[in-house]
């Protein structure tokens, strides 16, 4: 389950239940809708067969709009694209609104619930997979999408009744248009864009404004920064947005709340009303249930006092607010969890999300802004009660320069301190991921096997203020290495972590420290590196967000200016030194790490006469082990956990 929609009146809640069909090896999911309070059973609206999501209420909460792939396969694909479809309430078939070739997302009703807008790619029959593919532009591929065909993503105006005629194209032009959303008044619709001249080189995203009606959209943002996630004030002279001021190394930076005041000047800078708050908005704890969730865009409360959002502060996220005019930031849920989404009603008095703990994987939680949060589904506790699952236990040490170390660890079945213990390292992605107190089936499935797990967030990782998240970009494999080996030094410190039986996993950039750890020291029994880099030289040029990633990362290096950076960061360069014996996990479309960066480490340390071994999973991209393709996520795991039975 990923998100939770509340009904206009607070009394309902609507969410998609997502299983995995293991013959089928694919997932399905059902609509499901129950009453806010928990006090009535949850109705399924749809029948699961296909896969069902992204529950959206009509404006009068009569019916609701969500995507789906129930349509035919297009000739020469795999799966049918997820068109939009209506439910005017229950027991009703779903009606079809759109027939698009492509995806449709970003669902978004008009105020009078006459239609909705989404965002689809033009129309145009895709290359057939054996043609050539000929590129001019930079980004011509990515991790989500693989070889891109260079149609752009645009939207479109669907009407609810069929006499409102075939739907509308909105926006146009050589750049992508997500996220719309509505004016209160119906005649304006505001979006994210990135359309700079450099927009092929750069990570520019805008927030812009077009009239429903046509004519030409306008920049409310700079064109600087990235921007994203526009939310309207209820008098709709003023967006609220998601962003940070400098579009590079964005992702190294706090997200901020911005107000832009449509009254002031185009370009000029918006107002960030976080003020001294030095934490992240968003829900950034990870997990291998789902990816990082869709941000929730700023909700500006009814009387247009505040605005409400999700942040991240210390491996938890919580829902909090801040005045409208900035300051004031308060939490208005509270808890060692991960509110993974939220929604409000149309009063502002309720909530509906989704939270996650270390020991539940997300469950529909109710409850009002500044309330308690209660619970009142009760999805996984069937499979959760008959296994062993582990809680955490939170760890404090000190890490490189004195730097306190926030982490956690999970002790294994049957855990007896008079005994001495195997322990796993885990190490999260990004560099500017997360670990906290959301659920991770790699760690339950090792914690079971018998192994205790660390996991910490050592420097680079988010929530933890500006300073902190910037402080490994330019040093990977520098201090943030002396923060793990700090970690597992402590853990050894607790008297029942066998030093004999240290092992070590992570992936991306975790893939990246395992691949590093290994060629740096043989503390580890047996190691394992999932998705991971080897080559930062290669890794510019080969990757799906290489030359920008790579060159902030990296200190401002290229393979032309300071290579010897690059090369002095890889763990390639350190090959002859690893003595560890490495299972190597990586999927043949991973376009974010490509799997030439496993195929030099593979091949260099079996040329060297080292034990390791190669496991490819075709068929699936860098978010494998979140929403891969569901029998490979089942075996990654497995493999990993046997790998280090192997080397006791």
């Amino acid at each position: 389950m990923n998100e939770a929609a509340i009904s206009p009146d607070g009394s309902r809640v609507a969410y998609a239940v997502r299983r995995m069909d293991l013959e089928a090896n694919r997932y399905r999911a059902a609509i499901f809708v129950g009453s806010a309070d928990g006090g009535s059973p949850a109705e399924a609206w749809t029948d699961g067969t296909a896969e069902d999501g992204a529950p959206r209420w009509s404006p009068d909460g009569a019916r609701i709009a969500f995507v789906a792939d129930r349509g035919p396969v297009p000739t020469g694909t795999k799966r049918a694209p997820k068109n939009v479809y209506v439910l005017d309430g229950p027991g009703t078939p779903p009606r079809s609104l759109t027939a698009f070739g492509d995806d449709c997302s970003d669902l978004a009703w008009l105020p009078d619930g006459s239609a909705l807008i989404v965002s689809v790619k033009d129309p145009g029959a895709p290359l057939p997979d054996d043609a050539p593919k000929v590129y001019d532009r930079l980004r011509y591929k990515s991790d989500e999408a693989g070889l891109l065909d260079l149609r752009r993503k645009h939207l479109w105006l669907v009407a609810l009744d069929p006499r409102g005629g075939p739907p509308r194209k909105l926006t146009d032009g050589d750049w992508d248009d997500t996220q719309p959303t509505v004016a209160p008044d119906g005649a304006t619709v505001a979006f994210t864009s990135n359309r700079s001249a450099d927009r092929d080189r750069n990570t520019v995203s805008d927030i812009w404004v077009v009239g429903l009606a046509g004519g030409e959209a306008a920049r409310v943002t700079t064109e600087l920064g990235q921007y994203a996630n526009a939310s309207w004030s209820p008098d709709g002279k003023t967006i609220a947005c998601l962003g940070t001021a400098d579009a590079i190394g964005s992702g190294a930076r706090n997200t901020r709340v911005w107000r832009f005041p449509l009254t002031r000047a185009p370009g000029a800078a918006g107002e960030d009303l976080l003020g001294a708050w030095d934490r992240t908005t968003g829900s950034r704890v990870m997990s291998d249930i789902r990816g990082e969730p869709a941000a929730l865009a700023p909700t500006w409360t009814p009387d247009g006092s505040r605005i409400v959002f999700i942040g991240s502060d210390q491996g938890t996220a919580n829902l909090y607010s801040v005045k409208a005019q900035g300051g004031d930031v308060r939490a208005e849920t509270q808890g060692a969890h991960q509110l993974v989404t939220a929604s409000l009603d149309r009063a502002g008095r309720r909530m509906a999300g989704v939270v996650a703990t270390a020991t539940s994987p997300g469950e529909v939680a109710t409850g009002s802004p500044g309330g308690d949060l209660k619970v009142i589904t009760s999805l996984n506790a069937e499979l959760l009660g008959a296994r062993y699952i582990a809680a955490p236990e939170r760890i404090e040490f000190t890490g490189a320069d004195g730097w306190t170390i926030e982490g956690w660890i999970l002790k294994p079945r049957g855990f007896d301190a008079a005994k001495r213990w195997p322990l796993v390292l885990e190490i999260h992605g990004g560099p500017h991921g997360a670990y906290g107190h959301s659920f991770f089936h790699e760690f339950q499935v090792l914690a079971g096997r018998g192994y205790a797990v660390l996991f910490t967030n050592p420097r680079g990782s988010h929530a933890y203020g500006d300073t902190f998240v910037r402080a490994c970009v330019g040093d990977w494999g520098g201090k943030d290495y002396l923060d793990l080996m700090a970690g597992v030094d402590h853990a050894l410190g607790l008297g029942w972590v066998d030093p004999e039986r240290l092992y070590v996993t992570g992936g991306s950039y975790g893939g990246f420290m395992t691949n590093w750890i290994v060629g740096h020291t043989d503390r580890f029994k047996a190691a394992v590196t999932q998705r991971s880099i080897s080559n930062n030289v290669s890794a510019f040029g080969t990757s799906d967000i290489g030359w920008h990633f790579w060159q902030y990362e990296m200190g401002d290096a290229t393979p032309w200016r300071d290579a010897h950076k690059l090369v002095e960061r890889s763990p390639l360069t350190y090959i002859t030194q690893v003595d560890t014996p490495l299972l190597i996990l990586h999927a043949e479309k991973d376009y974010r790490c490509p799997i030439e960066q496993a195929e030099q480490f593979f091949v260099g340390l079996k040329v060297l006469g080292k034990e390791a071994v190669f496991v490819r999973f075709q068929e699936d991209t860098h978010e494998l082990t979140r929403g891969g393709k569901p029998r490979n996520r089942i075996d990654h795991a497995r493999r990993i956990a046997d790998w280090f039975d192997a080397h006791p």
